[in-house]
């Protein structure tokens, strides 16, 4: 395809006003894209933070473009410069150059240097290559650079204020390799650099390199992954927050409202309205997909268990009426739906045991349940009925002395030793 090359990496995709999302079929792609617009980010920052191909980008651009959601501000073409008007291209000539590394107050003193300086030089000069040096001549400055300025390396050696020095002097370098050994944001620094400066490149770049911290093979100083989540989810919310301050925002504040509704239904536990609200809430607000999907898994969990507790009072029922087989399919439907329900499981082993003479299988459920719970008298007065009926005389009488002693006044199991001692 050649239509969704015309859309220029440096254009920036703005929403349009008054448009009713609602009214439209908007996908979770599309979605996605609408709600990291913020007048603001360019194609080529969506294109990192999205993680889509060019093509995919590009496609749901054009579709949202089509639907009137979304025109694309094309950059302003790019002037011809006269030779002089160029500004001072990138030497590499280093700005650290260090045979040994200073120690003490030699040490704090290229440190505050370092600091004062770190803002107007660009990323070659830090790193100290060549505009046109290697990955491998990249990686080997960054390297060397890491064993002097890594945070680490001085732990618990220098006070808090000069750690936290070092610690955006290592993140610049970082930032900078990070650029550098990227082909695309390298040519994108470099245009930067000689149309505003270092100060705005590096500005301008912001948005990629706070996309991730690479640390480098050795150097693990990422964030956790619960922590990278956590950012992630935070810097979702500053988006949806941005896109409500626009034309889009009585659109998700009519979601949210929907969402409510569908919270206080789940409380009354009407399930049906508080899907259809969920589902609706979804189609008007495709970016909050996730949260509305937790709400609709959360619904299913509670119908099963509602199911599974009926289940279990209709085998209550048919206990106390005598019917034992009954009595045990119900308490049988019920574990399937909540397998380790203690509740369920002590019913259906004292169906099979005391009144189904099927033993082997309540045995089994009680050792399933001692496995949960050891402090539990009942489990030891069944399990020792089991081995009873099993023809196991001491097994049984083991279990019925452990039952009295977790409870001494359990009188069933006092009577049940005190007859087996007679046989």
């Amino acid at each position: 395809m050649t239509e969704y090359q015309k859309i220029h990496p440096e254009a920036i995709p703005l929403l349009c006003e008054g448009v009713d999302i609602k009214s439209l079929d908007v996908s979770q792609e599309e979605g996605m894209i609408l709600a990291q617009l913020d007048g603001q980010i360019r194609v080529r920052h969506l294109k990192m933070m999205t993680q889509l191909s060019e093509e995919q980008l590009f496609l749901l651009l054009e579709r949202l473009s089509e639907k009137g959601l979304v025109k694309i501000h094309q950059p302003k073409p790019e002037r011809e410069q006269k030779p002089e008007g160029i500004k001072a291209k990138p030497t590499g000539k280093p700005l650290i150059d260090l045979k040994e590394i200073p120690k003490g107050e030699q040490f704090k003193e290229l440190v505050n240097k370092l600091i004062d300086v770190l803002d107007q030089v660009d990323y070659f000069q830090l790193l100290g290559v060549k505009p046109e040096a290697s990955p491998k001549e990249i990686k080997q400055a960054y390297y060397h650079l890491s064993k002097i300025f890594h945070p680490d390396r001085y732990f618990r050696q220098v006070e808090t204020e000069f750690r936290k020095k070092l610690q955006v002097i290592f993140k610049k370098i970082n930032t900078a390799y990070q650029v550098l050994t990227n082909p695309e944001s390298k040519q994108a620094y470099l245009a930067q650099i000689s149309e505003k400066g270092v100060e705005a490149a590096v500005e301008e770049l912001k948005i990629e390199v706070v996309k991730k911290v690479y640390t480098g093979p050795k150097w693990r100083l990422g964030l956790k992954a619960e922590d990278k989540q956590k950012a992630r989810e935070e810097k979702l919310k500053k988006i949806v927050d941005s896109i409500k301050q626009t034309a889009l925002g009585s659109q998700f504040q009519k979601a949210e409202r929907i969402y409510q509704m569908a919270l206080e239904e789940i409380n009354k536990r009407n399930f049906k309205s508080a899907r259809t609200n969920l589902k609706l809430a979804m189609q008007i607000d495709p970016a909050g997909s996730r949260k509305y999907q937790a709400e609709l898994e959360r619904i299913e969990q509670m119908e099963n268990e509602s199911r599974a507790e009926l289940s279990y009072e209709e085998g209550k029922a048919a206990e106390e009426a005598g019917d034992y087989q009954r009595a045990s399919r119900c308490y049988n439907e019920a574990l399937k739906i909540s397998p380790q329900n203690k509740n369920y499981l002590y019913s259906l082993a004292r169906v099979m045991i005391k009144y189904l003479n099927n033993y082997e299988r309540g045995r089994a459920i009680l050792i399933q349940l001692l496995e949960m719970d050891k402090k539990n008298a009942d489990y030891y007065f069944l399990l020792g009925l089991a081995y009873k009926g099993l023809g196991q005389k001491r097994a049984a009488e083991v279990q019925l002395e452990k039952a009295i002693e977790l409870d001494p006044k359990h009188r069933d199991a006092q009577k049940e030793l005190k007859a087996l001692k007679r046989l």
